[in-house]
């Protein structure tokens, strides 16, 4: 071997030979570099863990748990409805930043050091530099792949549960609704007046409410009235007293007729309050709601429906019962436990990484520069022009060996200005696009099942009155999953492929912006960007591939999916109050005639506006992925900057009076520098000296 390739390896490099005490230098290199990065991450995932913890405990101590369900917050389901989409940001705000700071994490375990290289290299095999890599992992260290695989998968499992950690429950009141006389309301007693047995002790009730003045009726004209108790959901008011027109003007009390509402079926919406419309809007097909519009118009004239009453007695004004708000903002004790065991995981991992692996991987192209000009590869030697597309497409023998006959010949260069969607593999941009037409396909599929079973109006219009992660009685879906794991599995389950949609997303981007990177070596001359302590024109680096500029907004992205996905399956919990007592399961099921079989519903609902949005954010992702693929890299350097070969290729200094080991910390630039060789063969190569750009149709190759 020539001996100009004998050069010592990098002090890096001995730190991990040598087992001597720690040097400063050694001390100071845990807080730079990728290693800073991985402490920020973790510093993020700490705190995530803390808040975490903190609010299981304070939840324990100040509220306690009931079935393994803590109560944050009860009261008006306004207030509990804005409470609970805070919190689901928050959520995955905290999501995003343990995915980021563990893809992070990942990319940095993936990375090859320099002795893997060379081992790869000796094979015939190149890998990954500077980009998330999967190829990788069958040729780094078993440890490290192992801490990639935790690290991966522990994702799966918490982005899986998350979102379900905080659920809000509706409460919705059983209520009687009477129609009466105005005489029923000055009437001393109602002892005589014919009214069913069981509801006849609410009957008493409002009578007396009614004739003594009590706050507990608030009068409210026909409009006021029709609006208050239109909802699926009645969760202010309980039982109603219509006072009617007498036909006979009798000044007797008179009950002229009783509508109980209880249960309210799935998918059929306004069956809860058909009695406001004055014909019997029963079906599905056909719901009260769809002429509400109708019954508002001429209010001062409403007639309501009533199954017990042959005639529909004009109403003039309404007595409404008030009663507290019993929405609540549930806490899942389960559930928490899961996300702060993965999380905790995930923390004790990633510090493990930062002090406890001794190797020093090879992080971004400057590391990959700098390690090939202070120890030059062997087996890249005359290969100077080698691209990605030679090794991988053209399946290109590069191997250099003294004497052998399949050594590189020397390439005519072409300049050519390729995009930078040339820069990501075909696997990846196949496994991008089959990933996200796979959440736009059953995200469209989830949307157009649920506009076929939605009862009624299906326009724009009425799915944005829906409203976005609201419940609805008419997106609830009516299934066998009964138990609180079974509903949060099934509302989470795109969550882990959204994980997997950002991990892919990420790379992708990372590949483009280190071909970036690379390519501009071949336009002007740099200092190289090191995840090391940096010396001379070098500079410190804490991201990797990614900049801030890029990586913060697809955080961001993903963050506003997770959330949208979030919103658009959803876990829904309804409890039943009956006359101002909550509804257990064993007075449940001592009634009869109900059409439901538990006073707390367990279920999913789905928002068919964050299905749409969904849909419209991942086209507009993978659009903006090719659009910016579309950009297009100089051409004055081989392409390939994330390829160990074509790194490695481009780092032979063929003049022997210059000392390659302390070029690295300077100012560089790859292009074509003066060759030694009498066959007219140039040489390119990364120089602190002057270069000239690669000329067309002229060959290149190392010195012969």
């Amino acid at each position: 071997m020539n001996p100009k390739y004998v050069v010592a390896a990098s002090r890096e490099e001995d730190d991990i030979s040598n087992h001597h005490a720690p040097t400063e230098k050694e001390k100071k290199r845990v807080f730079c570099g990728w290693r800073f990065g991985i402490i920020g991450g973790s510093l993020s995932v700490f705190v995530v863990l803390v808040l975490n913890l903190s609010f299981t405990l304070w939840t324990h101590s100040q509220r306690g748990f009931t079935n393994k369900r803590g109560i944050l917050h009860e009261g008006h389901c306004d207030e509990i409805r804005r409470l609970n989409v805070a919190a689901h940001v928050m959520i995955n705000i905290f999501s995003t930043v343990i995915l980021a700071s563990s893809n992070y994490c990942m990319q940095c375990l993936s990375a090859p050091t320099r002795a893997e290289i060379d081992k790869a290299h000796a094979r015939g095999v190149w890998l990954d530099v500077g980009i998330p890599s999967m190829r990788n992992l069958r040729r780094i260290s078993g440890k490290r792949a192992l801490l990639w695989s935790v690290l991966g998968l522990s994702s799966l499992p918490l982005h899986l549960f998350y979102n379900s950690v905080i659920f809000s429950s509706i409460a919705t009141n059983n209520y009687v609704t009477f129609t009466v006389n105005s005489a029923f309301v000055d009437a001393t007693s109602i002892d005589d007046v014919d009214i069913p047995a069981s509801i006849k002790p609410v009957a008493v009730g409002l009578h007396e409410a009614a004739r003594n003045g009590s706050k507990s009726l608030q009068p409210l004209n026909n409009s006021a009235c029709i609006q208050a108790y239109a909802h699926d959901f009645l969760s202010d008011r309980s039982n109603l007293l219509l006072i009617a027109s007498d036909a006979n003007s009798t000044s007797t009390p008179a009950v002229f007729s009783t509508t109980t509402t209880r249960d309210i079926s799935t998918g059929c919406g306004s069956a809860a309050y058909s009695w406001i419309c004055a014909e019997p809007y029963y079906s599905c097909n056909d719901p009260c709601q769809s002429h509400l519009s109708e019954v508002l118009a001429d209010a001062e004239h409403w007639h309501p429906y009533h199954a017990e009453s042959e005639v529909a007695s004009e109403v003039k004004y309404c007595l409404s019962q008030k009663t507290p708000e019993h929405c609540k903002l549930q806490f899942s004790l389960q559930i928490v436990i899961v996300v702060i065991v993965i999380n905790t995981l995930k923390l004790v991992l990633m510090v493990y990484v930062v002090f406890g692996l001794k190797e020093t991987p090879l992080m971004t192209v400057g590391d990959a520069v700098a390690s090939f000009l202070n120890k030059q590869d062997p087996t890249t030697r005359g290969c100077c022009l080698v691209s990605k597309f030679d090794i991988k497409v053209n399946k290109l023998r590069w191997q250099y060996r003294d004497g052998e006959s399949n050594a590189p010949v020397a390439k005519e260069w072409l300049p050519t200005k390729v995009r930078w969607a040339r820069a990501v593999s075909r696997t990846r941009w196949w496994s991008c696009g089959l990933m996200i037409s796979l959440a736009v396909t059953v995200c469209s599929v989830l949307l157009c099942w649920g506009l076929f079973v939605i009862m009624g109006p299906k326009d724009l219009g009425t799915l944005w009155r829906l409203g976005v992660g609201a419940v609805d009685v008419r997106t609830l879906i009516d299934w066998e999953l009964k138990t609180l794991v079974a509903n949060v599995l099934v509302a989470n389950l795109a969550q882990p492929i959204l994980s997997l949609i950002y991990f892919i997303y990420n790379g992708v981007f990372t590949c483009m912006l280190a071909e970036r990177e690379w390519n501009q070596f071949g336009q002007k001359r740099g200092g190289l960007r090191i995840t090391s302590i940096p010396s001379g024109s070098q500079r410190s680096s804490y991201f990797l591939q990614l900049p801030y500029r890029f990586a913060i907004p697809i955080m961001l992205l993903s963050g506003l999916l997770h959330w949208l996905v979030s919103q658009s399956l959803f876990l829904v919990a309804v409890e039943t109050w009956d006359q101002g007592k909550r509804l257990d399961r064993e007075s449940w099921s001592q009634e009869s005639e109900r059409t439901t079989t538990s006073p707390d519903w367990l279920t999913c609902g789905y928002s068919p506006m964050a299905i749409i949005f969904v849909i419209i954010l991942a086209v507009f992702m993978m659009v903006l992925g090719i659009g910016i693929g579309m950009k297009r890299y100089g051409s004055g350097i081989p392409v390939g900057g994330s390829c160990s070969v074509v790194l490695s290729a481009a780092c032979h200094v063929e003049d022997e009076k210059i000392e390659s080991s302390k070029m690295a910390s300077k100012p560089l630039q790859w292009g074509c520098v003066p060759s030694g060789g009498s066959d007219g063969v140039g040489h390119c190569a990364f120089s602190d000296a002057t270069v000239t750009f690669p000329q067309q149709s002229v060959l290149y190759a190392g010195k012969s």
